[in-house]
Parts: C-alpha cells; structure tokens; sequence
C-alpha cells in the first residue's frame, strides 16, 4: 500500500477514533470552552496534509495527541485496542516497555501504597502501574514522575530516560542538537546519542516524542544482553591513532566499549605507530612489549596497524611460519612487524583471544597501497588465525564519500570538512564499535 493510500484510509481511522472517544462512557473534566475528543480528532483530519513529508509516525503523533484528556477506563481501552489493530502490533507502550526491560534486569515488581505516589489512586484501573511503581522505586524513573499513562506509545524521550538510568549510565556529556530545549530530560537524551543509541536526524534534531517503534525497542534490549556479556571483562589494547582515539579526544575503541558495555580498558595504542622500523614513530611490538614486562593479563586482546606502514614502512613479504624467526632483523618491514607483533601475543598470551582491526575506507595513501598491505594483513590473520573484525569490507565507512567523510571523521583547520582516516565519536560508535562487539561476543563465548 502507498504511503498517500495509506493516508487515506488513515482519515477515517481517524474519525471512527473520534466516533469510539464520543460514544464511549467518559467522565471528562473539562471546560465548557475546551473542545470534545471527536472535535479535535476532525480539526486534526481537516490539518493533515498527505505529501511524501508526511510519513506513519507523524500521523501516529496526531492520534496520540487525544491522551492529553483523561479518558475513563472504557476509552483507555478503546484506545489500546485501536493501537494494537491499527498498527499490528508494532506500537510498545510504556507498560510493555517497562515490563520487558524489568524483566531483563531480573527486577521483580516492588510492593506498593498506592496513595504514596501522584494520580495511581486516580487511575487504579490501570492495571500495570506497578511496572512505573517499580521503576520509579529502582531509580529508573524519576521520583517526581506523575504521568503515568500506561498504555501510550514509547518515545524518545521516554526510552532515553528509562534506559540509561536502568543501566546506570553515568556519563559526562553535552548534547548539541537544535531542538535542545524541546528535551526535557536532556543528561539522558545526550547519553543515548552520545553511546550511538539515537542518532540526530537531518536538521540536528533529537526529537524528544519521536514514537519509538517496536524492533528499536527489541533492539535497545537485546543489547542488555550483550552487556551483561561483556560487563567486566577487560579488554587489552594495541596499535595507533585509530585504536587510540585521535580523532575523538583520544578515547579510542577499548574505552568506548568500556563506556558502553562497563568492560574495564587498557591501552598501549599510540598515534602513529608501524608495525615496522620507521624514524620517529613507535613500534607496536614494542606496545606489546611493554604490556608483557607489566605483566598485563585480559579476558581478550584488540590490536590494529598496518595504515602508517602505507606511507613510512617498507612492504617486505610474508614468511613462511615454520622459518619465522623473532629478533630485530625479523620486523623491520611491515609484513615482519606485523607477523612478530602477532608472535609476541600468541606465545605470551596462548589461551586469550585476539582479534585484529582493519581500519574502514580512506583517503590516507595511495588505493594500491591500501588494498595490498590491507590485503596481506588479512592473509597474515588467517596464517596465524586470528580472526578479524573487517571494517573496511564488511560496513559502508567509505570515507571517500564527501557525506560520510564529513558525518563521521576527525574535524580541523587543515581538514574542515573530515580528515577521511581518524573516525570521530559517531564513526567509532555507527562502524567500528558494532561490528568489533559482534566478533568479541564470538571470542569470548566459545572459548
């Protein structure tokens, strides 16, 4: 069905809600003044405008704007199962929500006294106040809160602050957005965004009421799931400015695992480093060296190189395993430096997982380069098994894209619009952070 066909049809859903909220027996306390739900259902109808602008959730908001009456329970249920017939299901409220995220937290329904908390004894005939009595009494909403409305649609708003607090995200963040003042729990938002959850849309907008939909929400929960994985793992780190964080105020990618799953980070990376001899720049051999003689013990390793070699490292060729031989002579080329750093781990770290990065797309070296040492990085993983997360075949991060170069790479003077190598906040959290968890979840439930 077409989007306008949809539309159509939509307008007399529309009035048969207002038929529905007329006829229902409601008790409504209003002015004489303040218009009846079927009025304001028409008025909405005669606003609608169907063009390519106007889109599902839009039209969704229109309908949900009828809950700001308070309809009895007989309306309440009219509206629920206009919802649910409507929309197939795809529509959570917020007592569905809460109820699945109490859930997943092994959170049991909390005993309460109802006259202790604002509107419940007002509206007892929701029979699922005890999902927000819960939340409230576990920190996952706000004391204060008094609009229950449990058979509403989730929103951004709602969901951001649900979710954040019942994970106890406690970050240090500021959310710049165009529509900031619209937000009103806005510590929550800017950590949902800033953890790559909500992203911003074209305007810069958050859009605090966007409804939420249901495969988002099963999403937002699966990666409970993939927290309690991950929680307190600690995560080894080596390699240069990517692994490092260069391009996001040196947070790099074990620190924002760390952030987002509460695995504890240790990181050796440093911007600029080979795998092989080059004046002036570290090798990462030598990160892991540091590592050993500290006697630095994870759950599983992440390592990275390979884009300062294009440009400052001599190629070398891939040696043979059984004739491979450590020492200063074995890693002065990249394919050595790289195979030594592989060495180094496997003998001083035999029952840890290891897994090697290859950076996304870019605009860095000559596209012969890139393709040949990243190439051969990959057959130097599969010669000493070590899988890969493959940033740059296996995710859309082309930075040759002037759209992506600028929404997700290292901003500066001499690169204003996106150095195309170092990836920002938004590039890590969108392309490398997914798809290395993916791979770490691998590692770290089948060993």
């Amino acid at each position: 069905m077409s989007l306008k066909s949809f539309s159509k049809n939509f307008i007399s859903i529309l009035l048969t809600v207002g038929v529905i909220f007329s006829c229902c027996s409601c008790d409504v306390k209003k002015s004489d003044k303040d218009p009846t739900p079927s009025e304001t259902v028409s008025s909405m109808v005669e606003d609608i405008r169907f063009d390519s602008d106007h889109n599902v959730e839009m039209l969704l908001d229109n309908v949900c704007a009828i809950t700001k009456y308070e309809p009895d329970h007989s309306t309440l249920i009219c509206y629920n199962d206009f919802l649910k017939e409507t929309f197939s299901g795809t529509v959570v409220t917020r007592a569905q929500w809460l109820k699945l995220l109490l859930e997943k937290l092994n959170i049991e329904k909390s005993e309460y006294d109802p006259s202790n908390y604002a509107l419940v004894s007002d509206r007892n005939y929701y029979s699922d106040s005890e999902y927000f009595i819960t939340a409230i009494e576990n920190g996952i909403l706000y004391r204060g809160w008094t609009e229950f409305d449990n058979n509403a649609p989730i929103t951004k708003q709602f969901v951001s602050t649900s979710f954040s607090r019942a994970m106890e995200y406690n970050i240090n963040c500021v959310l710049y957005c165009n529509d900031y003042y619209d937000i009103d729990e806005k510590i929550e938002a800017a950590t949902m965004v800033y953890l790559g959850y909500f992203e911003l849309d074209e305007n810069y907008c958050f859009n605090p009421e966007e409804i939420i939909d249901k495969e988002k929400a099963d999403y937002l929960l699966s990666e409970i799931d993939v927290y309690k994985a991950l929680e307190n793992k600690t995560v080894l780190s080596f390699g240069d400015s990517i692994m490092h964080g260069d391009g996001n105020d040196y947070v790099g990618i074990a620190e924002l695992i760390s952030l987002k799953y509460n695995t504890n980070a240790i990181d050796y990376s440093k911007g600029g480093a080979t795998f092989g001899v080059a004046t002036g720049r570290e090798q990462i051999s030598n990160q892991i060296l540091r590592a050993i003689q500290n006697n630095e013990q994870a759950d599983v390793i992440l390592i990275n190189g390979g884009t300062n070699d294009m440009r400052h490292v001599p190629f070398g060729a891939v040696a043979d395993k059984d004739d491979f031989a450590y020492g200063e002579h074995g890693r002065k080329q990249f394919c050595q430096g790289m195979e030594y750093a592989l060495g180094l781990l496997k003998d001083n770290y035999p029952d840890t997982p290891l897994l090697y990065i290859r950076a996304h797309d870019m605009m860095f070296s000559l596209e012969r380069n890139e393709l040949h040492y990243g190439k051969t990085a990959l057959d130097i993983c599969k010669k000493w098994d070590v899988p890969v997360a493959d940033i740059f075949n296996d995710t859309d991060f082309y930075a040759h894209d002037e759209d992506i170069r600028y929404e997700y790479t290292y901003h500066s003077r001499r690169c204003p619009y996106g150095d195309s190598v170092h990836p920002n906040r938004d590039g890590y959290y969108k392309y490398y952070v997914p798809l290395v968890v993916t791979e770490l979840l691998e590692l770290t439930t089948n060993d």
